[in-house]
């Protein structure tokens, strides 16, 4: 495995912890918005889905820049 692969296969790794760890916490934050009506919560909802996406997008980016390394020619 080269050098750029174990980066993006750690990038990985972390981009599913965290969108596992928001998953959690947004399900917790609406259940407790509409079932208990804490309104504090809807703010963390939309917080834990903003963090998510952006983790995504981390991911994408890194993606992408390594396959523009790898066009180039250039070690990752």
């Amino acid at each position: 495995m080269q050098h750029a692969d174990a980066i993006q296969k750690k990038r990985l790794t972390t981009m599913f912890a965290i969108d596992v760890v928001c998953f959690v916490l947004a399900g917790a934050a609406v259940i407790g918005y509409l079932a208990a009506g804490v309104s504090w919560l809807a703010p963390v909802f939309i917080g834990a889905i903003a963090v998510g996406l952006g983790a995504q997008i981390w991911f994408i980016l890194g993606w992408m820049k390594a396959a523009k390394r790898d066009e180039e020619g250039r070690p990752s």
